[in-house]
């Protein structure tokens, strides 16, 4: 029994790196996002092509081409790597993930004879990974209300070296395609998906616990 306390302890904690993961690669990379997005902040007012270069700049983060328009300079093309490299890190560790919990249901489901108990065993991953998740997407949330510049600051010091992120708008275009508040649109949107993804996960957990206890 302690080897399937492990398993489920293991399975819970990855469950909210698994439901993040997944939000910020649906929501990330969402174009209609990003169109309503240029238009709320007048993006193409200034920079009429930047939905092209967007197009080109999302294709290169996710590794489907390896160039870059020559409308960004040096520093913006280095960032934008790091970017991609970041990028292509957490779609490896989603992948990883995902593999991982497959196979701790898979090894618990040999331990544990009893389908009822296999159910039970999922029901708590999906119940206590939901609350989880939902627990740091309210955190999230409050970071982005409360303060996202200083929250997009210390983002930009764990993943990004010092003096590669920091542009200036009058020279180089980076950041006048992405506004900041763009970003902080951005955070909102995958708090929100990893609450409504949290919700049908609680939901799901539940009503297994609840079946099960009246099948007992």
């Amino acid at each position: 029994m302690k080897l399937i306390k492990f398993f489920s302890i293991s399975s819970i904690i990855i469950a909210p790196f698994l439901i993040f993961l997944s939000a910020i690669h649906f929501a990330g990379f969402s174009s209609s996002f990003y169109k309503e997005e240029f238009s709320r902040y007048n993006v193409e007012k200034n920079i009429p092509e930047a939905l092209e270069i967007h197009k080109n700049v999302m294709d290169f983060i996710k590794g489907k081409n390896d160039y870059l328009p020559d409308k960004f300079n040096g520093r913006e093309k280095t960032h934008l790597q790091d970017v991609r490299r970041l990028v292509l890190l957490s779609k490896a560790i989603l992948y990883s993930l995902t593999a991982s919990a497959g196979i701790l249901i898979i090894l618990s489901a040999r331990k544990l004879k009893k389908r009822i108990d296999l159910e039970q065993f999922i029901g708590k991953i999906l119940l206590f990974g939901g609350l989880l998740a939902i627990t740091i997407a309210v955190l999230l949330f409050l970071l982005i209300n409360l303060n996202f510049s200083s929250s997009f600051e210390s983002f930009h010091k764990i993943f990004f070296q010092a003096g590669t992120y920091a542009f200036d708008p009058e020279y180089e275009i980076i950041v006048n395609i992405y506004p900041e508040e763009l970003f902080m649109d951005l955070g909102l949107r995958i708090a929100k998906f990893v609450t409504v993804v949290s919700f049908i996960f609680m939901a799901a957990g539940t009503l297994i616990f609840l079946r099960n206890k009246k099948i007992k």
